[in-house]
């Protein structure tokens, strides 16, 4: 059970590691674009939490 745990937690560690870097290099090559989708990411991240909190 423990072992399955770490190896999920591993895995969402790399994912997020690497999801991190090809941010950092998107932002280098398109930093205006950058800008727009973190403004996008940020509205989603707040309807999401509205809705979860509708659902509670």
């Amino acid at each position: 059970m423990m072992k399955k745990g770490s190896i999920i937690g591993g895995v969402m560690l790399g994912l997020a590691l690497s999801g991190y870097g090809a941010w950092c290099m998107y932002k280098k090559m398109c930093p205006d674009c950058a800008d727009d989708m973190k403004k996008g990411m940020k509205n989603m991240t707040k309807d999401m939490e509205k809705s979860i909190e509708n659902m509670m």
